[in-house]
Formats: structure tokens, C-alpha cells, sequence
């Protein structure tokens, strides 16, 4: 029976050609996978290979299809993924399972690369948009933006938004954000903005608890450089120091942009220690799914050695209709 601990889910594929298959009494799993610093969200489906028609399935559905997925928890199907068909495969042996992986709209940006100018002066946010409405998608834009001085942008997409665009305002702002997609709409937003927080607890959700503790990536001291004298050595402008006491001295130079105060410098500079002064700690957790948990949201767990909110930051699913499950990492929210 559906309830809430253990959700149905359905699909349906839509051909490039208009007829629609529901594969819903078909499907053998669903596997979902949206990984940290990957744009689009990876969805595998395998079904019976049936005869429909005059036809078997694998000889209808064909790259490019709509894959459509739903989840039930009691409340009605909901959508919660669409995407396009990207891979097809295809298995005579035994049983005859059809397998298709699709991804999100986000598959076009991650595949992409481009070549853009802008002027000095647009916000973040106008610029993205201008991006989103060259490739024909709209985006809902809630994260905090900047105003750029001019850009000249080049190379992946996927660096264009994660790095030159999104990444700068998280280093000037603090704030962490997510790029995903909902239904062909892209949201880009800070991390933790659900207005529902699902609670996962180890007597009634959660299966099993890790936790990684590591120094990679921990900056304790930032020397800022500016323009180079006639010898060609880089003048040092100002240092910044986190707790080198506790954490030791490990040192990252910055490059000060001739565009940008050596104030806001020092701010940029400020928030990447605070973000990486200390070591990370990160999560995972292993727990019976809830379909509508994505990347960026906010969870309360109360598991293991996890107690409090944290962001998830990459979420994969196995659904079976035997078992349910996902798999979570997280970091400490805040």
C-alpha cells in the first residue's frame, strides 16, 4: 500500500514522434543520481522489453524520447523528474530488460561550450538569464547576485555558470547555492531555501550513518598580490589569516583584480577562510526514500553522530519494489 515510507513511482515516455508509453507496470528499478559539481540529474530506468503492437519497445523508443517520472506517497502522483533520453541499452539474455538513462535540461549546458561577451555594469542574475533565454529555457533566480565588471566568458557552459558566474558571488557573498532543474525550469537558489525540512531519524527513516573528516582543501592563510614591479615580483598588498595556530600555515595567493578595491579584496579573502579555515566534515546518509528530497535542500537529521540541520549535497536513489532507498551527503548547515 502507498504511504510515506514506502512511495510508489511511475513513468511514462514520451517519443519525439507524439505516442506516449507508460512503462509504470514494466519497470524492473529506478536508479536517480544528482552528484555535487555536476549541473543536470541523472535518472536510469529498466523495464520488461515487451511487445506493443507489432513492435518490441526497444524498437520504438529512441534517443532524445521524454522520460517522465513520478512519485506516490498517498497524496497522488507528483512529478518529480524530466528529462530527455540519452543512452539506450538494451539486453536479449534471460529476461529482455530495456534500460534508458536520461538527464534534465542541465544535460545541454553540461555538454555545451560557448564563447560570450558582457558589458561592465549586469547583475549576475541578468546575466545568466541572457544565457538561459540563448538556449531557450527559463530560469527562476532567488540566489544573491553581483554586478559584474565586463566579462569575456569562454569554455564549458557548466564553468561558465558553477565558477565564472555563480562561484564569484559565492566568494564575495558566502553563500552556497544549487543549479538544478524543475520541471525544464532552472532554479538557481541558496542552498537550504525548501520551506519543507524532512526529518530523518534513526528509529523510523534512517538505515546507516558515515562521516569523513578531512583537511583537504583547507586554506588558513590568503596573501594578496597586486600589480608587478620592474623586476617582474608581484607586490604583496595584504594578508589575511584564519587560525594558522590551531590548523597550521597553508598558504593560497590571490591575484587582485586592477578592476577591484583592495577592500573588496580582503572581503573575498575573508570569506574563503571562513569557508575553508577549518576541516570539512562530511556526511553520508543511508535512509528509506523520500522522493521529494533534492540537491540544496535542507534536512534535520538526528542519526549515528549526526544531530542538527545539514545541505544536502548530492543525493542518489535505488528504487526496487522490494526496497526504497537513498543515499545522502550532507554538510553541517550554517
Amino acid at each position: 500500500m502507498v504511504s510515506k515510507i514506502d512511495p510508489d513511482y511511475s513513468a511514462v515516455i514520451v517519443s519525439k514522434d507524439g505516442p506516449r508509453y507508460n512503462i509504470t507496470n514494466l519497470m524492473d528499478g529506478v536508479e536517480t543520481d544528482e552528484s555535487d559539481g555536476q549541473l543536470a540529474r541523472r535518472v536510469t530506468v529498466s523495464f520488461f522489453n515487451i511487445l506493443n503492437g507489432t513492435k518490441y519497445m526497444n524498437q520504438l523508443i529512441r534517443a532524445m524520447d521524454r522520460l517522465f517520472l513520478y512519485a506516490n506517497d498517498g497524496d497522488g502522483p507528483k512529478e518529480v523528474f524530466r528529462g530527455y533520453i540519452w543512452e539506450i541499452e538494451y539486453s536479449s539474455e534471460l529476461e529482455k530488460i530495456l534500460s534508458v538513462t536520461a538527464y534534465d535540461n542541465l544535460i545541454f549546458f553540461q555538454e555545451s561550450e560557448d564563447s560570450l561577451y558582457f558589458s561592465s555594469g549586469m547583475a549576475t542574475s541578468a546575466v545568466t538569464a541572457s544565457i538561459c533565454q540563448d538556449w531557450g529555457v527559463k530560469q527562476n533566480y532567488t540566489y544573491e547576485s553581483i554586478t559584474h565588471e565586463e566579462l569575456t566568458l569562454e569554455g564549458a557552459l557548466s564553468d561558465i555558470f558553477l565558477s565564472d558566474l555563480l562561484g564569484a558571488v559565492e566568494k564575495q557573498k558566502g553563500t552556497r547555492f544549487v543549479m538544478r532543474s524543475r520541471e525544464d525550469i532552472i532554479d538557481i537558489a541558496p542552498f537550504g531555501a525548501n520551506t519543507t525540512v524532512y526529518k530523518l531519524h534513526e528509529l523510523d527513516t534512517v538505515t546507516d550513518t558515515r562521516s569523513r573528516t578531512t583537511m583537504d582543501g583547507v586554506v588558513t592563510k590568503i596573501k594578496i598580490l597586486g600589480s608587478t614591479d620592474d623586476s617582474g615580483a608581484s607586490n604583496t598588498e595584504a594578508v589575511v589569516t584564519g587560525d594558522t595556530a590551531k590548523y597550521g600555515t597553508i598558504q593560497k595567493i590571490q591575484k587582485k583584480d586592477t578592476d577591484k578595491s583592495l577592500s573588496d579584496a580582503q572581503e573575498e579573502a575573508n570569506t574563503q577562510i571562513d569557508e575553508n579555515g577549518a576541516p570539512k566534515v562530511e556526511f553520508e546518509v543511508n535512509a528509506i526514500d523520500i522522493p521529494w528530497i533534492r540537491k540544496g535542500d535542507k534536512v534535520h537529521v538526528e542519526a549515528g553522530n549526526m544531530v542538527g540541520d545539514f545541505f544536502v549535497t548530492g543525493i542518489s536513489r535505488k528504487i526496487r519494489s522490494d526496497e526504497k532507498m537513498m543515499t545522502l551527503t550532507c554538510v553541517h548547515a550554517g
